[in-house]
């Protein structure tokens, strides 16, 4: 048997079991359709910070922006000031 001859048949062997696994898992399509699923749920459970404070500055009422607190549990909370009296806002990340 030559070398090249050689080669060729360890490499078809290499493949094989991943031929094989792909199969049993609905294809290597399968699996990158599942991938774009788990982004699309990400980016459907988390609304950007920008976003969020859009949304918190509607509800201020005109107030001063103070700051951005992180977040709590799935929610903004964001800081506003009118009138001495501080105010917290919290928005849902969800949507």
């Amino acid at each position: 048997m030559s070398r090249v001859s050689a080669i060729l048949l360890a490499a078809l062997i290499a493949l094989a079991p991943l031929s094989a696994a792909a199969q049993d898992r609905g294809g290597f399509r399968g699996d990158r359709d599942r991938n774009d699923d788990r982004s699309d749920m990400r980016e459907r459970r988390q609304m950007s910070v920008a976003e969020a404070q859009s949304i918190a500055q509607g509800r201020a009422g005109g107030a001063r922006f103070v700051g951005y607190m992180g977040m709590r549990g799935n929610s903004h909370v964001f800081r506003f000031e009118r009138d001495g009296r501080v105010m917290d806002i919290s928005v849902d990340a969800g949507g």
